[in-house]
């Protein structure tokens, strides 16, 4: 259907001069506050005087079947709906009819443009608020989109909103991917001394490298542990929902065992071995100029790469060759250990004792299967550092849940952005099936 809209516009202006400015925003304040929604309204009743007629005059195609089986249908009343939309809100006056035997109500404009029951807000606007509030703070969000977008949005209501978005769920991309990386970050929780909850929280967060080479989210939680998610991962049939080669961590105590059911072998990042190394150093009371030997050693040590062309094309000797400079570093690793030990350096000793075994793991997968995996956690720290932005630098008094749903979304987004914005226009809609052009713009003087 196609509808003809004629609007006048007046507009007065000073002889004597005026501001270009103040044009500009009187101009924007006219049509945010009155052209854009009334434009919105007058199509949205001439599409519902549309239907009316068609399922009152039996013919509308294809016809709305009342539950006891009839088709025919007669006016009833008007049913005032507000709507909030980024255009402004928007109060309709939505037809309802009965079916002529049993007396039951059809709303056909909220079926046609499948609208909720008692919905009160576009599509659109919650995909703006989810974005904005993802980025900022809820007030200073709320004042921005009010002041920059002219969309007043309370900052309670963008707060319900984001709680409860449906868009921070989503399927398992990949039972079986190339490799899984886990890590956690700390948050100000909001504290509740009834049930023994201190101000001290934890979000932790599973992605995953899939065979295509993308990045995507497997999860984010906050109150369960390591364990628990190991078990929510593998799923309650009998084989594991979730399989990998390699599991990527950065050395957390127990992560590594708790997620062993999806991972078929654990790396150490090879970033967080050199910094937890000078750490146990510190620990044991050497100061930075002694900190700097001993780990620019391991960071020699850990600095074996894999060859640049394909697997299939690497000589046997080369892969031989590689295995044999593991080895050799393996043997170095011990020696340095056995020098730290000496020294009486026994945590920074310790430490390098129960990492050495997974300091090479992913050398020792590409040898044996040509897959390439993570060595570090690269990529998830810079994803754990835009989600530490979100719930330490700028919010604080984070809820276990509410952390959670933020972390979820933030992970969504940043991990595959492509998929993000497949899933709001496949929610929205956007098939192409509405264009709205003018015409021709005509001045008329009064």
């Amino acid at each position: 259907m196609q509808q003809l809209i004629a609007a006048e516009l007046l507009a007065a202006t000073s002889d004597d001069g005026f501001s270009l400015d103040e044009l500009v925003l009187q101009l924007r304040e006219c049509m945010t506050q009155e052209g854009l929604p009334a434009i919105l309204r007058l199509i949205l009743e001439l599409v519902d005087e549309s239907l009316a007629l068609a399922h009152v005059s039996g013919r509308a195609q294809p016809a709305h079947a009342c539950p006891c089986g009839h088709h025919r249908y007669e006016l009833k009343d008007r049913q005032d709906r507000r709507l909030r939309t980024s255009v402004g809100t928007v109060v309709l006056r939505l037809r309802r009819l009965c079916c002529r035997v049993c007396r039951k109500v059809f709303v056909p404009l909220r079926a046609f443009l499948r609208l909720e029951r008692w919905q009160s807000k576009t599509g659109e606007l919650e995909r703006i608020i989810v974005e904005v509030m993802s980025e900022q703070s809820y007030r200073r969000g709320s004042a921005h989109l009010d002041t920059i977008g002219e969309i007043p949005v309370p900052k309670s209501t963008g707060h319900r909103w984001v709680a409860q978005t449906p868009a921070s769920q989503w399927e398992v991309p990949d039972p079986q991917p190339q490799a899984l990386l886990a890590d956690g970050t700390g948050f100000k929780r909001r504290p509740d001394p009834a049930v023994g909850l201190t101000n001290r929280g934890e979000v932790r967060v599973v992605v995953g490298l899939t065979k295509t080479g993308r990045w995507v989210g497997y999860g984010v939680w906050s109150q369960e542990k390591w364990e628990q998610i190991g078990q929510i991962l593998q799923g309650p049939g009998p084989g594991p929902a979730v399989q990998a080669p390699m599991l990527v961590t950065d050395g957390e105590p127990g992560l590594a065992e708790a997620l062993a059911g999806v991972a078929n072998r654990a790396q150490r990042c090879r970033w967080h071995l050199v910094d937890q190394l000078k750490y146990s150093l510190y620990q044991d009371g050497v100061k930075a100029p002694g900190q700097r030997a001993p780990t620019q050693e391991l960071a020699g040590l850990l600095a074996i790469d894999v060859p640049a062309q394909d697997f299939e094309q690497v000589k046997p000797t080369e892969k031989a060759a590689l295995a044999e400079q593991i080895q050799q570093a393996r043997t170095q690793v011990d020696d340095l250990i056995r020098r730290l030990r000496q020294q009486q350096y026994q945590k920074a000793a310790g430490y390098l004792e129960t990492a050495r075994t997974r300091m090479f793991r992913w050398l020792e997968f590409w040898l044996e299967t040509g897959l390439v995996t993570p060595a570090t956690t690269g990529y998830l720290e810079r994803l754990m550092r835009e989600l530490g932005r979100r719930l330490k630098k700028i919010g604080f008094g984070w809820t276990d849940t509410g952390a959670a749903q933020m972390a979820r979304i933030l992970l969504r987004r940043i991990t595959d952005p492509d998929e993000w914005a497949e899933y709001w226009k496949k929610r929205l809609r956007l098939d192409g099936k509405v264009q709205i052009h003018f015409r021709n713009a005509k001045t008329v003087q009064p």
